[in-house]
């Protein structure tokens, strides 16, 4: 029994450590090339854990360019939405991959050449030890288990701990040590400490971090092994007109040295005034950066103005010696009660090996309200970068005549060598004569040189009784002897708080043929508090951009819930009309009270991709909890996920997390 406690205490807790370790693949190797060939197809499927990876491959070396990811039934873009490195077979992601997701990725290998990546099992843990008023302990760890060598476990063990000595002082400890590894205890282990003090007069922050060369949860703590990394900063509260703040940071990591010092005063001697100097020095092995600015800002009645001078000077080991210079004037001030003007003048100056550049800025700037219904808004913008100069001028009108019309305009122009000249003007005018109907126009001309494209488009809408409402839409776009329309028709019905239902429909022309139509709809049904339905389906449905995707995608949700009882559930489906890909989504959960101290929750998620072959994830899910007094819970929670290709069986690739939480209040 013991044994079987230890266990679950060391190993069962998977979510907490994993998003800060490489992730491993369910590897499903493909056929071979033909004949004697020595280059082999493999194909690796992750399923997300809200992270971007890195995800470790089945494989290193692999093929320049070879690979292809496919993420949900979607062709990703090589750096674009991932970057991947071959001869360490690592994926990393751009966004996160979300939990629930299936990412497929085939690449190619030369048998001679290419090295398996190690397969790794990590399991955290992390247990409540003391909870109280002026401070926490706990224990936390994790076991890591590279799956291909046996014999190479890592266990890592510690503590973590916070105090609060008083109200405005807090220090915080967090210590690992890898208790499997040889060798002396700092060189396997990393120390972590904190503390912050705040008074009337000062405010104390303070950060140090150490960790070994042999220290193996570098990674989990985003440091690197044989690291000491040092901070700290002071806010001195001299008078209610004066402070004074200091820092110093530095950070030592295999002998390569960084620091940095700042420096900044802060004056107000009277009220709307406000002087900043700042200084900060930073060092490296390759370079040093100084940093220098001053700024004096001012608001009195209807002035607001303000001066800077920023400086940064740069000496490289590799491009020389740089300094760039920036001097800003900024002002604003309130001609008349319902007039204000802006004015800016920038001047920059680029010293360095190739030689001074300079870059002039100056802008004028007027907003006036002649009524409440009127506001004009013009400005003009001069710039100058060496010998190329441009100016733009821009007007604005927002007029509002009646409760019933409202008109916006603007005209922006630009002139000179770094942009040529262009044009750019638009009008619009909404209007509503009743309260059950609303119709909406515009107009935008844009002209580059000999080039002009035109944009227009009329909206419609009714809302002839409660909860309906119709809308109808035409949008046209001219650039040369290209032409393209938009038609949309949209029904809201929402008669009473029970359902809503929502129609789309989206048609394209363009001079070189019609795209797909896009056509959506979307049911919502709450006959109670306790109960919601909701269901969608979607044809060819457009992305942030614009794009049509030619796609088919439906979705069903259901919520229930009783006293004892509560049941979620999804599914979705969702079809490439043009690869034929077919992707299937369910989720199910039930969760049971026994009483208010017990409860039991069961699930299972279904992740199915089939295109020239099939590919399902499987992962079923149970958990409990019991809370033995006010004092002292447990939980244990469990996923066990199986893989299958063409619905066969890959026993290989079977997944298993489990977590184990014991708490403790005192």
């Amino acid at each position: 029994m013991r044994s079987i406690v230890a266990l679950l205490l060391i190993v069962n807790a998977l979510v907490a450590w994993s998003p800060s370790v490489a992730q491993q693949p369910a590897n499903v190797p493909a056929a071979l090339s033909g004949g004697e060939s020595s280059q082999l197809s493999y194909t690796d499927v992750f399923m997300g854990r809200n992270t971007r990876g890195p995800y470790l491959l089945s494989w290193k070396g692999i093929r320049l360019r070879s690979e292809r990811v496919v993420a949900d039934g979607r062709a990703l873009r090589r750096d674009e939405e991932y970057t991947i490195d071959y001869s360490a077979g690592a994926l990393v992601f751009t966004q996160p991959l979300r939990n629930g997701s299936m990412a497929q990725v085939t690449y190619e290998i030369d048998s001679k050449t290419a090295q398996r990546n190690p397969k790794t099992l990590q399991m955290p843990l992390d247990m409540q030890l003391l909870n109280a008023a002026r401070g926490k302990l706990a224990l936390t760890g994790a076991y890591s288990a590279p799956l291909d060598k046996p014999g190479k476990e890592t266990t890592l063990l510690g503590l973590t701990g916070e105090l609060l000595p008083t109200g405005n002082t807090q220090v915080s400890a967090a210590f690992l040590t890898d208790v499997s590894a040889r060798g002396r205890i700092e060189e396997k282990s990393a120390l972590r400490l904190q503390a912050s003090s705040r008074s009337e007069l000062a405010e104390w922050t303070l950060s140090y971090l150490t960790a070994g060369r042999d220290f193996s949860g570098a990674s989990a703590w985003k440091v690197k092994p044989d690291t000491d990394a040092f901070s700290t900063s002071l806010k001195l509260l001299l008078s209610q007109q004066l402070n004074v703040s200091l820092g110093f940071q530095q950070s030592d990591t295999s002998g390569a040295r960084v620091a940095g010092t700042s420096a900044t005063l802060a004056y107000n001697p009277a009220e709307g005034v406000r002087a900043v100097v700042s200084y900060l020095n930073q060092q490296n092995p390759l370079a040093t950066v100084a940093t220098t600015s001053a700024a004096v800002t001012m608001h009195r009645g209807a002035l607001a103005a303000g001066i800077e001078r920023h400086t940064q000077q740069q000496q490289s080991l590799l491009q020389g010696r740089s300094e760039v210079t920036t001097d800003r004037l900024t002002a604003q001030v309130s001609v008349a009660p319902n007039t204000q003007a802006q004015a800016l003048l920038e001047q920059q100056r680029l010293e360095g090996a190739r030689g001074a550049t300079e870059r002039s800025t100056a802008s004028l700037g007027v907003t006036a309200s002649p009524t409440r219904a009127v506001q004009l808004r013009t400005g003009i913008r001069y710039d100058e970068i060496g010998e190329k100069q441009q100016t733009e001028l821009s007007l604005g009108l927002e007029a509002k005549p009646s409760a019933a019309y409202r008109l916006l305009g603007s005209y922006i122009q630009r002139q000179g060598e770094l942009g040529d000249r262009t044009t750019a003007t638009s009008l619009r005018v909404v209007s509503t004569p009743r309260p059950v109907l609303q119709l909406e126009t515009g107009a935008l001309l844009e002209t580059a040189g000999e080039r002009a494209s035109l944009r227009q488009d009329v909206l419609l809408a009714l809302q002839p009784w409660q909860g309906i409402r119709l809308e109808t839409g035409v949008q046209g776009m001219y650039a040369g002897d290209r032409e393209g329309y938009i038609r949309t028709l949209r029904a809201q019905l929402a008669p009473n708080r029970t359902w809503r239902l929502d129609a789309t429909h989206r048609l394209r022309l363009t001079d070189s043929g019609a795209p797909p139509e896009t056509w959506g709809v979307a049911l919502s049904v709450t006959p109670s508090q306790s109960l919601s339905l909701t269901g969608s389906y979607t044809r060819n449905p457009e992305d942030s951009k614009g794009n049509i995707k030619q796609q088919e995608q439906a979705e069903l949700r259901l919520q229930a819930q009783t006293s004892a009882i509560t049941l979620q559930g999804s599914m979705g489906i969702r079809r490439d009309l043009l690869s034929n890909t077919s992707i299937t989504l369910a989720d199910v959960a039930l969760i049971y009270r026994f009483s208010p101290l017990m409860e039991l929750l069961t699930g299972y998620r279904l992740n199915r991709q089939q295109t020239s072959s099939e590919l399902a994830a499987h992962t079923y899910r149970l958990g409990y909890r019991y809370a033995l007094s006010d004092v002292f819970n447990v939980s244990l929670e469990g996923n066990l996920t199986t893989y299958q290709r063409d619905r066969i069986f890959q026993p290989n690739q079977t997944e298993y997390e489990a977590r184990l939480k014991l708490g403790v209040k005192f």
